[in-house]
């Protein structure tokens, strides 16, 4: 519960600390007083130290947290421990704001220049492409155009769409995949088509993206004929099921 307080403070144990122990509760608060809060000047600190006292929950707690300005319950541990580890904090932060603000401005700008140098992508010969550029969305669109997938507002998830497309049909698994599949299996001269024959219904000025989108294209078509071929064998094999029903005479009558 206190655990990033606590590592913010540098406590020693951050993990094992047990406020329902009344010896760990008292010695955390004697800890945060001497290491971090220093409220009290160090001789005023003999009453808190001596731990073990009778009275130090009702009398020297309750004058501690009185001398702080605690407004809570002081019946409730988990709020003071709490209240007093945010007080501890504090002035450890007052203590060193200068250092500490040094180190947050270094640590905002890096992470600033590590952001702009992630928005863009490195290219060849050193260039870096902005995915929030005109140009960008540009070849988003006519990738998305040419790959027949239908426009999105956000042209960065349009992007990876057309990346899982490629990767699926074009990477180097895929057509081995395919090649292993039309493994053995034999072609009549007009089953193959040269691929310049092919139409892709609109153009692209690139040869090779054109000849990419034509690929793209038959091997949709072909997964749509493949579909259409099970949805047949199924259309037949429920047809003959209904053309030719097979009864049970034992269950007619006849005559009443």
């Amino acid at each position: 519960m206190f655990k990033r307080k606590l590592l913010c403070l540098q406590h020693h144990s951050p993990d094992s600390i047990d406020i329902k122990d009344e010896k760990a509760f008292r010695a955390l608060v004697v800890w945060l007083e001497d290491q971090k809060i220093r409220h009290y000047k160090i001789e005023d600190r003999t009453e808190l130290r001596a731990m073990s006292s009778p009275h130090w929950t009702d009398g020297t707690l309750n004058k501690y947290l009185s001398d702080l300005g605690y407004p809570f319950d002081r019946g409730n541990r988990i709020a003071v421990v709490d209240w007093l580890l945010g007080y501890a904090v504090k002035a450890e932060y007052a203590e060193n704001a200068e250092q500490l603000t040094k180190a947050a401005e270094s640590l905002a700008s890096a992470a600033a220049a590590d952001q702009g140098k992630d928005s863009k992508t490195p290219l060849q010969g050193g260039r870096r492409l902005d995915p929030e550029s005109e140009e960008f969305k540009a070849g988003v669109s006519q990738l998305a155009k040419m790959f027949q997938l239908p426009s999105h507002a956000d042209h960065v998830l349009l992007f990876k769409a057309i990346g899982i497309l490629i990767e699926e049909r074009l990477s180097p698994e895929a057509i081995a995949k395919a090649q292993q599949e039309t493994k053995g299996q034999t072609f009549k001269s007009g089953d193959l088509i040269p691929l310049s024959k092919v139409e892709l219904g609109f153009t692209v000025s690139d040869p090779v993206l054109n000849d990419a989108a034509k690929v793209l294209r038959l091997l949709h078509v072909a997964e749509l004929r493949n579909l259409q071929t099970k949805i047949n064998e199924i259309i037949v094999a429920v047809q003959k099921l209904t053309a030719n029903p097979k009864t049970d005479q034992r269950l007619g009558k006849v005559g009443v």
